[in-house]
Formats: C-alpha cells, structure tokens, sequence
C-alpha cells in the first residue's frame, strides 16, 4: 500500500468485514471520498495479500479461486463498481459471468433459477477467495442446504437416499439452474437412471408402469426419505389403489378374496416397474401360482392336462383377485361328488364347452362319450343326484385319458378308478358301479 495510507487497515478484497466501523449504515466502505481513493488505495507496490494488509487471504486454502490465488484481485474488486461495497458490482452475478460463462449461459436458459443466483448473491453458497470445500462452497453441501431448506427433517426418518444421506444434494438438484421443477438435473425416471443402471435394460421391456413413464419414480418413492427400505410414500396397496380405485373396490366386494389381493400384496404378482408379461406381471401367470401353490405345480408333469394348464393360464378359471365363488373361480361350478343339475350352474364350464355335452340325451357328434348315441356325460349329470364333471374328472391334470382321476375322494374313503378307451369306445371300472364298457358303433348293453 502507499505511504499516504500507512494507517488504514481496510478490509477490501474480502466477502467479509474486519470491523463493522468501516462502513455506514449503507454498507459503503468507509475511508474513500471518491473513485479515485479506491484506485490509490489498491495500487500501492505491494500484493493485496502482504504481510501488511489482507494476509488472512494467503493461498492456504485446500481450494483456491484462481484470481485470488493468482494476486489477480482487481478481477473482481474494481474502481468501476465504487462506491458499491468492496469495489464489486451490486450483482454478484454480474462478477461471476465475465469468468463462468458456461455456468451463466445456463442460467440464463434455465426456466427454474436459484433464489440466490436470480438475486445476484454468488458469494451465499461460494466463499469468492477460497475454502476446504469442492467449488469453493462455504461449507459441506447438506449443511449448505440446510441453512434455507428445512432438511432437518430428514433425520427423523428410517431410510434416507444415498444422496441425501452423503450430503450430496446437487446430484439430483442442479444448484444454479435447470429447465426442470425443484431445478433436477433431468426429468421423470431419465433421473434416477443415471444411479440406478438396473432400471435401463427394464425399461426397454415390453410393458412399463404408466406412472414411471409419465411422471418418474418421485409418483410412488419420495426421493429424500421414508419409512421403509424402498421410501415408498405409503403402503403398496395404497399406492397401487391410488391408480387403481376400480380394483379396491372390485376385492372388497368379493367373499372369497385371493389371500395377496385381501393383504394388499399387489407387487407379490405385478412388478411395479416393468415386465415382460401383460398386466406387468412378475413371470408367466403359473409359474406365478407355482411359486405360493407349490405342490400344485406336479401337475406339468402329468400326461394329460386340461388346456388352460397346459397353457400357464390358471386365470383362464380362477380369477386372481378374488371372487364369490369357491376357489376364486370366475364362475359357477359345483363342488360336491352329487348336484342336481341346474342352468347356470356349470357355467365356467360353459365358457369353453358346449352345454349340450350334458344335456343332449342322444347325439351322434357332441362327444365321444356315448354308447351307441346314449350321451353318457348326459346320463351321469341329468339327474336328480347327479354326478358333477369332478366326480370323474381332475379338473387340471392327470395320468388318465381324458383327464379321469385315478380315485375320488367318497365321504372318508378314496376309491380307486380305472379308465381307458378303445378305437370306438372305452372301458370303466369304479367303486360306483360294475365294470362297464361302451361303444359308439355297437351299442353295449350292460345290463346282463
């Protein structure tokens, strides 16, 4: 400094103030009368940063601003911004652009500004000489945040997001600009993708949950912190009902309620990103099933199956929500060894078969069953005590032709049954009655 100002210890080339009575109340630096002052004050032989004057600016920090660094003070403190405090410009940002213009020109385009950077105050989250901190920042990030946004919060909560966790808010956030609300640093699920790699192969399946496309992952996981492990915002079936009033209702309203369905399990069955398989199931629909109804899946390995297993479609018969019928069938079909036959009663059956398999007592084409052009399937059911299809059908599979089981359950026995076919007819042997055979040709009469 020059020998006119031995006794001025001023704090100039500083976001800071060494003493409050260097400024007036407006916050204009003291000791300058004009322009001119300023300039003589800030040419003198020596550095800024001397021994005599502003030391505390020494390169010492981990991280320097260059032009402090550099003894380049008048980059920023100049004559031209007198009498504004420390020589620099009303708008800090005004500073800041001359040097980071990548950063202002994304400002500039961003739809969604920083409160700080749209009021010109750079030096709120940035020390402008230097700090221990990655991009000069006054303190750790999170703590940074903290002191406008109300994270504490946060730390009430079980499970936080990595990021949040680490402090490292700008990697969801941009902290200057974005075109994105909340200022993210892209939109939707394009976000959580560049963490969560996994998520960029299931995208591309054939099915994505329409939420996760339109609206990201923010619809269904708070993305700072929750409750559970996965930061849902509610329960599953909340959130899944949220969409989905129409099925809260549709299983409130059943009797027999498939067991995942009444607990609110959706994503047991349905993957609640993407899949594969329509209805954004988890695998094919019986290997599904399989999964909980273990023992039922000996079934595949039986010789004769009914279409619907042989296809993996157990929703063809059961619905898998729910349903007042036993089984959660979608429709009626009796369950006892004896029921006196009745229109609509067989009505799952029906779906795929004629009714007349059971109710024509004569035919020459219906079915194969037939003695002669006795409907046998008509003899066993048309009755008062008649038999229903599973008191000789396995209604899934079984090692018999045409499905007959190889017994049936009769009050506390199990009776065997015996079955097989010939070119124009078959052979029967049960507990229900004598052995019996039939041919579609030549009538066999059985009552001798």
């Amino acid at each position: 400094m020059k020998a006119a100002f031995p006794f001025l210890i001023i704090l100039l080339i500083t976001g800071s103030v060494h003493s409050s009575n260097l400024e007036n109340e407006k916050g204009v630096t003291a000791g300058f009368k004009s322009a001119t002052d300023f300039t003589s004050h800030t040419n003198g032989s020596v550095t800024c940063t001397s021994g005599q004057c502003h030391s505390e600016f020494k390169a010492r920090e981990k991280n320097m601003h260059e032009p402090a660094a550099s003894g380049m003070c008048s980059e920023c403190h100049s004559a031209g911004a007198y009498p504004n405090r420390f020589g620099l410009d009303q708008n800090e940002r005004m500073t800041c652009a001359r040097c980071h213009k990548q950063v202002e020109q994304i400002i500039k385009s961003g739809m969604f500004v920083h409160g700080p950077i749209k009021n010109g105050d750079c030096t709120s989250c940035h020390d402008p000489h230097g700090s221990m901190q990655p991009f000069l920042l006054r303190t750790p990030y999170n703590k940074l945040c903290a002191s406008c946004h109300k994270t504490a919060g946060f730390n009430a909560r079980s499970f936080l997001h990595e990021p949040v966790k680490d402090g490292n808010c700008g990697i969801c956030h941009d902290p200057h600009a974005s075109d994105y609300e909340s200022r993210l640093v892209d939109t939707g699920a394009n976000l959580c993708i560049t963490c969560h790699e996994d998520m960029i192969t299931g995208m591309t399946k054939n099915f994505v949950h329409e939420p996760l496309l339109k609206s990201g992952c923010s619809v269904c996981h708070d993305p700072h912190e929750g409750d559970n492990k996965l930061r849902l915002k509610a329960a599953p079936d909340r959130l899944c009902y949220k969409c989905h009033a129409n099925k809260k209702i549709e299983v409130g309203q059943y009797i027999h309620k498939h067991d995942p369905a009444a607990r609110g399990l959706c994503i047991e069955c349905h993957s609640p990103h993407y899949s594969d398989n329509k209805h954004l199931l988890k695998d094919r629909v019986d290997s599904i099933c399989y999964g909980c109804h273990k023992k039922k899946s000996a079934w595949k390995d039986r010789r004769y199956k009914h279409g619907p297993v042989a296809q993996g479609n157990c929703t063809a018969c059961h619905n898998p929500h729910g349903s007042d019928n036993a089984f959660i069938l979608r429709l009626a079909f009796p369950h006892n060894f004896y029921s006196e036959y009745k229109q609509n009663k067989y009505d799952l059956c029906f779906r795929c078969h004629i009714e007349g398999l059971v109710t024509a007592e004569k035919t020459k084409t219906i079915t194969e069953f037939r003695n002669g052009e006795t409907n046998l399937h008509s003899l066993h059911v048309m009755q008062k005590k008649g038999r229903t299809c599973r008191a000789c059908h396995n209604v899934h599979a079984s090692d018999q032709e045409g499905r007959i089981r190889d017994s049936f359950p009769y009050g506390a026995i199990e009776m065997p049954l015996e079955f097989y076919k010939t070119k124009t007819g078959g052979f029967c042997a049960t507990g229900c009655h004598k052995p019996m055979t039939y041919d579609r040709l030549h009538a066999v009469d059985n009552s001798r």
